[in-house]
């Protein structure tokens, strides 16, 4: 292998001596179940994955909203009180207004929070 090198890289070697030299080298080097003769057509290259179609689907516009009729939507009626508050420490009901309720019992006009009314004198919480 190492004499086919070297007339691979001898300055004065002809053309047909290299290629003598190219056909024997690459015959050594193939494996013995290999095939005597080297293809002669050229295999076109490919690419190194499949080509692959575009995946996004087009573009469907959605159907146009059908019409409700106005007697087909479900209604919610009031047939019950709403739950009562009771201020805790009075024991008695207070009464809405807006934003603000009333102890009917002490008169205490009583302020709306998040979580329930406080009375802006005492700065006590009353739960909702």
């Amino acid at each position: 292998m190492s004499e086919l090198q070297a007339v691979l890289s001898f300055r004065d070697a002809t053309p047909e001596q290299r290629a003598a030299a190219r056909r024997e080298l690459m015959r050594l080097l193939r494996t013995p179940s290999a095939p005597d003769s080297a293809p002669t057509a050229k295999v076109p290259p490919r690419a190194a994955i499949q080509p692959f179609p575009s995946i996004a689907a087009p573009f469907v516009p959605p159907p146009p909203a059908a019409r409700v009729d106005p007697d087909d939507v479900a209604r919610l009626e009031v047939t019950g009180p709403s739950r009562a508050i009771v201020n805790q420490r009075s024991g008695s009901v207070v009464a809405p207004l807006g934003s603000t309720v009333i102890d009917l019992r002490s008169g205490t006009v009583l302020v709306e929070t998040p979580s329930g009314y406080m009375d802006p004198r005492t700065g006590q919480l009353i739960p909702k």
